[in-house]
C-alpha cells in the first residue's frame, strides 16, 4: 500500500523496484493523491502506469480536483460554442507556456475578456477554479482511459478478511456529536442480523463484518465523501481539513479500537460491560494525505504519507508472507510493526529528491 505518490515518477519506480515487486504475484494498492504537486509529465507518467495496469487504489483530493475540472471542460464542450473556446483558449495558453514557461493570472483574464460573448463563458467558471493550474492543465492532456481510470476509483475500500480500510484521509470510529455510546453509534452495540432475528446472534465473522460496514454507513461523517478525502482533525465536533486544530482523527481512532472488547465483544452489550470496553471489535486505517505528520503508525492506523513530493520520502506499508526484502543501502528504511489482530506488517521507504 503505497503513500501519495503526488507524481513523483522516479521515486515511485525505485520504491517498486526495492520491494521487488511483481504484478503477478504481488497486489499493488495506492491511497490516492497518485497526481498533482509534482511535475507534469512526472503525474502523467505515474496516471498511465496506475492506468495501463489498473492498479487498485482509492481517490484523493487532487485527484478529485483533477476530476472535476474534466467534467468542467466535457459540460463546457456540451454547450454551442463551447469547443472552440476552448481550443482557442488551449492553443493561446500553450503558445504562452512555450514562450515564458508559465500562464500567469493577469493573462488568464485578459485572454477571458478578450473573446466573443466574454462573459458568457467567464460566469461558467466555478467561483475558486483555477484556470491553466496543475490540476487544469492534467484534466486536458489526461487521455480518456485514464479518466476512467481515476473515475473509478472509489473513495473507501474494505478488505473485510483483514478488518481494514483503505481511506485516502480517514474516517471516524463514532458521531463526534453523540456519546460514544450512544444507541446510534455503531461500536456500541452488537450488529442485527436480519436472518438470525435479534442482537448478537451470528458468527464472529459475521458480527465483525456487519459492524464495520456500519461504521461506513451509519456514522454522518463517514458517509461524506467530502470528509473521506480531506479530513485531519475533529475540532469542536466538525470535521475540518485543518490539521493545526483540534484533535487528529486517528487518535480519536486508536483511542475507540483501545476500548473494544475483541472476542469479550460477544459478552458485552449496553448495560454489562467490563470497565470501559464496548461490544466491538478493533479495525485498522491505512490512509494518506497528512504529509505534515509525516509517517504516522499507531495500532490501529498507518499513516502512510510520508512527503515524498516535499523532497522527502515515499513509503509503503507492506504485508506478505515471506522473508523481507534485503536493504542495500543506508538511504532505504525498514520498520517492522503489529497490524490486526495478529500479523505483522513492514514500512518501506525511498528518498525523494
Amino acid at each position: 500500500m503505497v503513500g501519495d505518490v503526488h507524481g513523483s515518477w522516479d521515486s515511485f519506480l525505485r520504491l517498486l523496484s526495492k520491494l521487488s515487486y511483481d504484478p503477478a504475484y504481488d497486489h499493488l494498492i495506492h491511497v490516492g493523491d497518485i497526481i498533482a504537486k509534482g511535475t507534469h509529465k512526472g503525474s502523467l507518467a505515474v496516471l498511465d502506469y496506475m492506468t495501463q495496469h489498473n492498479v487498485t487504489g482509492v481517490r484523493g483530493n487532487h485527484d478529485q480536483k483533477v476530476i472535476e475540472w474534466r467534467a468542467w471542460r466535457d459540460w463546457i464542450r456540451g454547450i454551442s460554442g463551447g469547443t472552440h473556446w476552448l481550443q482557442q483558449l488551449d492553443q493561446d495558453a500553450d503558445s504562452r507556456l512555450s514562450m515564458q514557461g508559465k500562464v500567469s493570472a493577469k493573462w488568464i483574464e485578459k485572454e477571458l475578456v478578450s473573446v466573443q460573448d466574454a462573459e458568457k463563458w467567464r460566469k461558467r467558471i466555478p467561483a475558486g477554479w483555477e484556470l491553466f493550474s496543475d490540476h487544469y492543465n492534467l484534466a486536458r492532456k489526461m487521455t480518456a482511459s485514464q479518466y476512467d481510470y481515476l473515475l473509478s476509483l472509489p473513495l473507501v475500500l474494505h478488505i473485510p478478511s483483514a478488518h481494514t480500510f483503505i481511506v485516502h484521509a480517514g474516517l471516524l470510529p463514532y458521531d463526534p456529536t453523540r456519546s460514544q455510546n450512544n444507541h446510534r453509534q455503531p461500536l456500541s452495540h452488537l450488529p442485527i442480523i436480519a436472518n438470525k432475528g435479534h442482537k448478537g446472534k451470528g458468527t464472529t465473522t459475521e458480527l465483525r463484518r456487519m459492524q464495520e460496514l456500519a461504521v461506513l454507513h451509519e456514522i454522518p461523517q463517514n458517509t461524506d465523501p467530502w470528509a473521506k478525502i480531506n479530513i485531519r482533525s475533529v475540532d469542536r465536533d466538525e470535521v475540518t481539513k485543518d490539521g493545526k486544530i483540534g484533535t487528529p482523527w486517528s487518535d480519536l481512532w486508536n483511542d475507540a479500537m483501545k476500548l473494544c472488547g475483541g472476542d469479550d465483544a460477544l459478552d458485552l452489550d449496553l448495560t454489562s460491560r467490563k470497565g470501559d470496553s464496548m461490544p466491538c471489535w478493533p479495525s485498522t486505517v491505512v490512509y494518506g494525505h497528512a504529509a505534515s505528520r509525516g509517517l504516522d503508525v499507531k495500532r490501529w492506523s498507518i499513516g502512510t504519507d510520508s512527503g515524498c513530493v516535499y523532497g522527502r520520502r515515499l513509503s509503503a506499508f507492506v504485508l506478505d508472507s515471506h522473508s523481507r526484502n534485503v536493504l542495500d543501502s543506508e538511504d532505504d528504511i525498514v520498520q517492522d510493526l503489529v497490524y490486526g489482530d495478529s500479523m505483522r506488517g513492514r514500512i518501506v521507504s525511498v528518498s525523494c529528491h
